[in-house]
């Protein structure tokens, strides 16, 4: 997709649902008292230990869990992903690719095991090496704590990828989804900033954390102002994953500075800008506010030579496949995400 050849009506129509959506929208509604804290955060969270004692292990990946140390001292759980030994005798452990996912829940929710069945399947089809880090949520530990996390993590995994069986050689790609997206863009321009070795090369930013400090807005080109449409959109506020209730729960809890690159990293601040940037896999929904400044980033990204893959789901929500299964869209997801890897990976 050439996003600057869109007019501004096909940019608007991306957030028309879909028909299957448009059914669903009605019947799926997620209610909480927004306005009280500290029971909203206490129930998102059940949901997520919920999905914790669901989890269920594949006997072709060993799992452990490994620790970084933070700047602070404090111990962060890494869980890593690896080909069970058993059942890899014909392939050399030593050629796997190392691969980070950080996982989404806007910094106050979340944890490894939300991206543990991709993990697996990445292990299962890859034989890579796959690392997901917990970082430190908000509102008890507010910007940029989980992001600062995120970069501790991947130097840590970094200087101990022997360590951790795999060979960076072959590839070391950085991922997430949404908040995790967000780290994942900021850690990759860190890296490339304080020249992290070996070299990350390769982006997955599913439904990215991208966004514009509004410092900078007088240095994005015209072209792209005028573009920026989503966070705008009713259609796309009156979301069903990512109601606007949780938006502003998680802006109150994240204290975010929206003026740091850490929280708003569509222009980056040194000379460097975007350049230099590893091939990036995006994923784009739609109906998510995020969506235009995302579509920004991969035609910037685009500009100084940097090979990108885009799939946009015209009409759906933000991280649709987490809480709506039951799309056509959702089934095709993880085969989208998988393919989007083979890419990173020129496999």
């Amino acid at each position: 997709m050439d996003f600057t050849s869109l007019s501004t009506q096909e940019i608007l129509d991306l957030a028309k649902p879909t028909k299957e959506y448009a059914e669903l929208r009605e019947k799926f509604k997620f209610e909480l008292d927004w306005d009280d804290d500290q029971e909203a955060i206490s129930t998102l969270r059940q949901f997520v230990a919920f999905q914790e004692l669901a989890d269920r292990k594949d006997p072709g990946v060993n799992e452990e869990t490994l620790h970084a140390v933070a700047r602070d001292g404090h111990q962060l759980p890494l869980r890593v992903f690896r080909a069970a030994k058993a059942n890899a005798v014909h392939v050399e452990l030593s050629r796997s690719p190392l691969i980070v996912l950080f996982y989404g829940g806007g910094f106050i929710l979340g944890s490894p095991t939300s991206m543990a069945a991709l993990a697996r399947s990445l292990v299962k089809r890859f034989n890579a090496v796959v690392v997901a880090p917990t970082y430190r949520l908000a509102p008890e530990y507010p910007f940029p704590t989980g992001v600062n996390d995120g970069w501790d993590a991947v130097a840590w995994i970094a200087e101990n990828a022997e360590v951790l069986e795999a060979d960076p050689n072959q590839g070391f790609l950085v991922g997430g989804i949404s908040a995790g997206g967000n780290i994942t863009n900021v850690v990759t321009h860190l890296a490339r900033d304080r020249g992290l070795q070996p070299l990350i090369t390769g982006n997955w930013l599913s439904v990215p954390g991208v966004r514009l400090a509004p410092k900078n807005a007088d240095e994005l080109p015209q072209k792209y102002k005028e573009r920026l449409l989503s966070r705008a959109q009713e259609a796309v506020i009156d979301s069903r994953t990512l109601p606007p209730g949780m938006v502003k729960l998680m802006n109150r809890s994240n204290k975010r500075d929206e003026n740091s690159e850490l929280a708003s990293p569509l222009i980056w601040p040194t000379d460097m800008g975007h350049k230099k940037m590893p091939r990036t896999y995006f994923q784009v929904c739609g109906a998510d506010t995020g969506r235009d400044e995302a579509l920004v980033y991969d035609d910037m990204l685009k500009a100084e030579g940097i090979e990108t893959r885009l799939d946009v789901y015209p009409g759906l929500p933000h991280a649709f496949w987490h809480s709506l299964k039951g799309l056509p869209e959702s089934k095709r997801w993880l085969q989208d995400t998988l393919d989007g890897f083979a890419w990173l990976l020129n496999r």
